[in-house]
């Protein structure tokens, strides 16, 4: 009988007290821009929101999409903050990413040049920069050259850059006449003297402008963890909405800008263009295969890259609402 419940009390013991520390799950992440799109994500890093659903989060920066697509297929980050564009052409050459998130659903630029350009047609025979081929940078450029006549790379030279920093840089030395631009690096070209022509978010077009995106085999082994982590994404979407001096914070950490104007039009950026609950764009997927020079693109079907059902079980759970994204 002392030997059962001396059993009894071991078996509870080791119930509340393991016999060995339970790992968190760790993940690196990788963002492909300095911009106050990714503010949500870093809030959440700051808050510790992901260490709240049991992962360890680290955020790796790598300044351009494709290749941050690149990452992901390797296994080193295996859930990647990315635009849109890359994934869909991976998927057409045969990879298995899938979009599960939405960060922002437009293209969340403004089209700035310098003050001698009046109109796009005036970009003719000018030179304009993107970050990287394949990037969103790139598609906007694109997208909106043609809306206006003209043929990307034989109107029209595009000159990859590097990342937002560059771009305003290239900018200010008169290396380009022309780019997208986020925050806060718009207020750099800016001040460099170029002016918005076009400010995205009015142009009537959806894009996977940054997407929450994995492979479908990591969610098939690893579903739970994809989970918890849009549970810690969305937790800090709500505390970059609600605790403004706290983002501000985080923002001046990760731009590195101490300037007050700088970390208010930053913030201010990812409050018009964060989406919430996080839902990834279909319409977007179509935009971008329409604009897709694969061979592949016309016949695709946009719901094998993208999934919405995790996201949705969240909203169907009540999570939303539990943590404010829905009223």
């Amino acid at each position: 009988m002392r030997r059962t419940l001396l059993l009894a009390f071991c078996f509870l013991w080791l119930a509340v007290h393991p016999a060995w520390p339970q790992t968190r799950p760790k993940l690196n992440v990788v963002y492909p821009a300095i911009s106050g799109i990714n503010a949500a994500l870093w809030t959440a890093a700051e808050a510790d929101t992901f260490q709240k659903y049991g992962l360890d989060v680290t955020l790796v920066y790598i300044p351009t999409a494709p290749q941050v697509v690149r990452v992901m297929l390797s296994g080193d980050s295996p859930i990647t903050f990315t635009g849109g564009a890359p994934v869909v052409n991976a998927n057409l050459s045969g990879a298995d990413l899938v979009l599960i998130g939405g960060v922002a659903n437009v293209p969340a630029f403004y089209l700035m040049a310098l003050p001698e350009i009046k109109s796009i047609e005036e970009l003719k025979g000018k030179t304009v920069g993107v970050t990287r081929f394949g990037s969103s940078t790139d598609f906007t450029m694109r997208y909106i050259l043609q809306k206006h006549g003209l043929q990307p790379d034989k109107d029209v030279t595009l000159l990859q850059i590097g990342g937002m920093p560059e771009l305003a840089a290239a900018i200010s030395k008169r290396l380009i006449v022309a780019a997208p631009f986020s925050s806060p690096t718009n207020l750099r070209a800016k001040n460099a003297g170029a002016r918005i022509l076009i400010d995205m978010a009015k142009a009537g077009v959806y894009f996977p402008h940054t997407n929450i995106a994995t492979t479908r085999s990591y969610i098939r082994a690893h579903r739970d963890v994809v989970l918890n982590f849009l549970r810690g994404y969305s937790e800090g979407i709500q505390r970059m909405i609600t605790d403004k001096a706290f983002t501000k914070k985080v923002l001046q950490k990760y731009t590195r800008e101490n300037d007050d104007e700088i970390i208010e039009t930053t913030y201010q950026y990812a409050l018009d263009y964060v989406a919430r609950p996080p839902y990834p764009t279909r319409e977007g997927i179509i935009e971008t295969l329409k604009q897709s020079t694969h061979p592949k693109a016309r016949t695709a079907n946009p719901d094998d890259i993208v999934d919405m059902s995790l996201v949705k079980s969240l909203e169907d759970s009540g999570f939303f609402k539990q943590i404010g994204l829905r009223q």
